[in-house]
């Protein structure tokens, strides 16, 4: 019931978003043709810290504060009221190669805000992500130390993808045609056990404003 749910959720998301971007990129008719919905078009440059402060990252114990993951992306902008912006967008962490090569994997965040400007300098963001992560494992083994003495430990050899839905808050300080925001992305917000955090450092160029 629970998976059926979920399913259900990231389909909703699905056709939320497509009917978005469509009726944003509808060609406007002949006697509307200066009025198009989109009024920004902008560019991720950056990177992602994928769970901050829950995986440990080094043999003494410290966990992971800080990763240098490349991520580009690209959004628009369809305004919703005087005060208040549509800012659907797709980013994807560039792929990255673990335990020496024998696992590949890549993130695609399919995300919208709502965003709001208190200031012309401050902007600020709430919306959602749609997470697919894709893993592809290349096989083979690997010697390891296993406390005692060294056992043998087997790399995946397929493909396998998982999709998740977080809730998303940003904060994004504005210059001109540059913006620099922190985006952050909370996994199961409303389970307390398995609450998770990642976040996005990104420079953002606006073509179009």
């Amino acid at each position: 019931m629970i998976a059926s749910l979920g399913m259900l959720r990231n389909l909703f998301i699905v056709v939320f978003f497509t009917y978005f971007c469509e009726s944003a990129l509808a060609v406007p008719n002949s006697s509307d043709r200066s009025s198009s919905r989109i009024k920004q078009v902008y560019f991720n440059l950056g990177t992602h810290t994928q769970f901050y402060n829950a995986i440990q990252n080094d043999g003494s114990g410290g966990l992971r504060k800080i990763e240098w993951k490349p991520v580009i992306g690209a959004g628009i902008g369809i305004p919703m009221t005087t005060n208040f912006i549509f800012l659907p967008e797709f980013n994807w962490v560039l792929p990255q190669t673990h335990e020496g090569s024998k696992i590949f994997s890549n993130l695609f965040m399919f995300r919208g805000d709502i965003s709001h400007r208190p200031f012309g300098w401050l902007r600020l963001r709430l919306g959602t992500s749609l997470m697919w992560a894709n893993q592809q494992g290349r096989g083979g083994s690997a010697q390891m130390n296993n406390g005692n003495g060294s056992s043998t430990f087997y790399y995946p050899d397929e493909n396998k993808s998982s999709l998740n839905n977080t809730l998303d808050f940003g904060i994004e300080a504005m210059f001109e045609k540059f913006a620099f925001r922190l985006q952050t992305y909370t996994y199961s917000f409303f389970v307390k056990e398995q609450k998770q955090l990642s976040y996005s450092l990104f420079l953002t160029y606006y073509w179009k404003k």
